[in-house]
């Protein structure tokens, strides 16, 4: 009688055993189903604020969201194609097949190396540094050494696109000198500024650091009060874009963008949050 009790007691327990297995694993499955991913594709300019901002929306929310860098072609194809839910920062092209929204805006930074003894250029000077007609330092009361102009491959990088109709090419247009090196990211520019003692580059105001020297522009830092009070002229926008077929899914993360809390981190880099 107590062997019979036994092998009930033990057989009923393995079925409950087997019947909470399987409903954690449906639990599991279900909360798998039900969790959302978010991709992002930024343009290297926006890349370190972008980075924070989804940091912080995952620390906080179920969604994943994931961003990557990649080059505009690449960027737009995916948005096209519903690789990609959002991208960030770029030129727009002409498509009716996507919404734009305002981020943010940042500034552009005028960057020598940090042994350069040169601390402030006029908006004429520059141009002219880009264009071929001042080719020494010597004329910016610096040392005689030749100058380095350096620039982004890319001409629809939403920063060089910006130099270009700010400085190069105001007031007429001009064909860059030849003595202009290229680079292909931020990155790259930060890298040759700093091996190069003689260069002249440019970076969004949120890739500073202590490694880079920035130059007074017409007598102006590039300060956040400075720029935001219009005496810091040269900054460029930061856009948003999506397929509107998305821009249900997208809405909360589009709130928190727009919160306190999202507006707080684009400030830490930038001017202005929209």
């Amino acid at each position: 009688m107590k062997n019979k009790k036994f092998k009930f007691f033990f057989m009923f327990c393995c079925i409950s055993l087997i019947m909470v297995s399987i409903g954690c694993k449906k639990d599991v499955g279900n909360k798998t189903n039900g969790s959302k991913n978010i991709n992002i594709i930024c343009e290297d300019t926006v890349f370190p604020m972008v980075s924070d901002l989804v940091h912080d929306y995952n620390s906080n929310n179920e969604t994943t969201i994931t961003v990557k860098s990649e080059d505009r072609e690449s960027a737009f194809n995916k948005l096209y194609n519903s690789e990609a839910d959002v991208l960030i920062g770029y030129i727009q092209p002409i498509s009716d097949k996507i919404k734009a929204e305002m981020l943010a805006y940042d500034g552009i930074g005028i960057i020598v190396n940090p042994s350069n003894n040169v601390n402030g250029i006029s908006i004429q000077e520059l141009k002219k540094i880009y264009i071929g007609k001042i080719a020494n330092w010597v004329g910016l009361n610096g040392q005689s050494n030749p100058i380095i102009p350096v620039a982004f491959k890319d001409k629809f990088n939403s920063m060089q696109q910006e130099f270009n109709l700010k400085i190069k090419d105001t007031p007429i247009k001009e064909e860059m000198g030849k003595s202009t090196q290229y680079v292909s990211s931020m990155e790259e520019m930060k890298t040759f500024i700093a091996q190069n003692k003689n260069s002249i580059g440019f970076l969004p105001g949120q890739w500073y650091n202590k490694e880079s020297k920035f130059l007074k522009l017409s007598g102006v830092e590039i300060t956040i009060s400075n720029l935001k009070n219009n005496l810091y002229f040269l900054r460029f926008p930061i856009k948003m874009y999506y397929s509107d077929k998305k821009e249900e899914s997208l809405k909360d993360l589009f709130q928190y963008f727009k919160s306190e809390d999202g507006k707080k981190i684009i400030r830490k880099y930038c001017i202005e949050a929209f």
